[in-house]
């Protein structure tokens, strides 16, 4: 038998990976590229607090909470706006609504204005995260449904890796420059997105009114929460912690700040969609986010039991393995655990549960490094993200009524 080329291999391994996914699915994803590249103002919110306006870390804690705090409000409204009028409206509402709070944020310095602006913010813009995912699978061909997440997620993670890599950059000429480019980058998703969909007809129909099973009265969904909001509190120490710790610990520069945030979408986007590709039909969603979990926990391990510069590159490439095996069968999981009728409720809770990490994983980690520190800070996140490993290990399988080929059993 002839010894294959490697790289022809793995050509072929990402050409399958993306093969057969619908038209639409590919226009969604990019809606997401160009929104997620936006993504400057939350990596450098922190510093832009405590180094721009002077904030204490208690306040800025209470500020990046209220940017939490919206994004709850705006997921749930979301999801329920989408399963009630359909995605596309909520979508373009939340796209050109956000461009415009996006700009006026900019010119806001006083606390309390920046609560109430940051609050306003995300209770409008992350409307779009539930009724985008619906869109994903209203418009897959049925039996991509999972590789069609993925692309989403995939796109995501590019426009997050190059977000926070042009954030250091701006942010190192003019902090408000960053709110700028978020309202251009939401404005001209909107455009796109609105000028493709505006007259198309989803591939798979919704329901007109919002019937089916509430996600609150499932305990299974509800199970599955609290151990996304456990894994959320450790993973978003992300934006939340972690480029305080390289300033303070490291003195690291912004773009040196904004290389390292932007490997963990690099490492994601070249190797997330191959993955799933290739484990979907072969490991038990389950088992994929425990493991997860368990690299989630070294991670932020190896922070405390390794110096230098260069360690700080290996514990964000152990992080991005994590997110790797856990987070496409997390939305996989919860979007056939919903069913047809309530599946923009369903991610409305599955997107709110991330937001309440965004409320909770600034306020632990703000206090824990005025009080303890970081090293105590990064020893609770391995505990926290063993525990979810231990829960998502005794997950039941996902019970939609939809199918497809890759459904989680």
């Amino acid at each position: 038998m002839p010894i294959q080329n490697p790289i022809h291999a793995a050509l072929r391994g990402y050409k399958a990976a993306f093969s057969g996914l619908s038209p639409e699915a590919w226009v969604l994803a990019t809606v997401m590229l160009i929104n997620r590249a936006g993504t400057m103002v939350l990596p450098f919110l922190s510093l832009y607090l405590t180094e721009g306006l002077g904030f204490t870390l208690e306040d800025t804690g209470y500020v990046m909470a209220c940017f939490g705090a919206g994004s709850m409000l705006g997921s749930f409204n979301g999801g329920y706006w989408t399963d009630r009028i359909g995605s596309y409206r909520v979508q373009s509402f939340a796209l050109f609504g956000g461009s415009i709070l996006f700009l006026g944020l900019s010119f806001i310095s006083s606390f309390w204005l920046l609560c109430l602006g940051v609050f306003l913010l995300t209770a409008i813009a992350d409307m779009v995260r539930p009724a985008n995912s619906a869109a994903v699978f209203e418009y897959a061909k049925p039996e991509n449904v999972t590789k069609a997440f993925s692309l989403n997620r995939m796109a995501i993670n590019l426009g997050f890796s190059l977000g926070p890599a042009a954030a250091g950059l701006i942010a190192a000429l003019n902090y408000q420059g960053l709110f700028w480019a978020d309202a251009l980058t939401c404005f001209g998703a909107g455009i796109l997105f609105t000028a493709y969909f505006r007259k198309r007809q989803p591939r798979q129909a919704r329901e007109a009114k919002p019937r089916g099973r509430s996600p609150f009265r499932d305990r299974s969904a509800l199970a599955f929460s609290a151990l996304v909001l456990l894994f959320a509190i450790v993973f978003f120490q992300l934006v939340a912690s972690l480029p305080l710790y390289y300033r303070n610990e490291y003195h690291l520069s912004e773009p040196m700040i904004g290389l390292l945030l932007g490997a963990n979408g690099v490492l994601v986007v070249g190797c997330e969609m191959v993955f799933v590709n290739w484990a979907q039909n072969r490991i038990k969603p389950r088992f994929a986010i425990a493991l997860g979990c368990v690299i989630l926990a070294l991670s932020f391990a190896s922070l405390n039991l390794l110096e230098g510069v260069p360690n700080l590159f290996l514990s964000m490439g152990i992080l991005s393995i994590s997110e790797i095996l856990a987070m496409p069968f997390m939305i996989s999981w919860i979007t056939l655990r919903a069913g047809n009728a309530s599946r923009g409720r369903y991610l409305g809770m599955y997107a709110a549960t991330y937001a309440l990490g965004h409320i909770l994983a600034p306020i632990i980690g703000t206090r824990m490094i005025a009080g303890p520190g970081f090293p105590s800070l990064w020893w609770l996140c391995v505990g926290l993200a063993l525990l979810a490993a231990l829960g998502f290990s005794q997950l039941p399988p996902a019970t939609g009524h939809q199918s497809q080929p890759s459904r989680p059993r």
